[in-house]
């Protein structure tokens, strides 16, 4: 989703998205908004983003920038919530059972 008021003009993606000049309500859901209504919403919104040239962009941005509203490259922020949470991997030092000396 393309949102004028938070970010820099420069970001020439956002020139190219399908939902440009649409109307963004369709992208954020509106407080209290729940079930079948919500998710009638957001399936119009990410039909915006299904063919959209820079989808991949949109969900990197929303992915890195952890957009925390509305639809953003074709995902809701409970998909990216879930995504980011199946891709966070911590480097962390081996713990001392799984050392192996030789």
């Amino acid at each position: 989703m393309l949102d004028h008021s938070h970010h820099p003009i420069d970001q020439d993606w956002q020139h190219l998205a399908s939902c440009r000049g649409t109307d963004t309500d369709m992208f954020f859901s509106p407080d209290g908004e729940r079930g079948s209504v919500r998710a009638r919403r957001e399936h119009a919104a990410k039909q915006i983003c299904h063919n959209c040239p820079v989808l991949a962009e949109c969900r990197d941005h929303a992915l890195t920038t952890t957009e925390a509203y509305g639809i953003w490259g074709g995902m809701s922020e409970t998909e990216r919530t879930r995504h980011t949470r199946r891709t966070r991997h911590v480097a962390r030092p081996p713990r001392a059972w799984e050392r192996r000396t030789h």
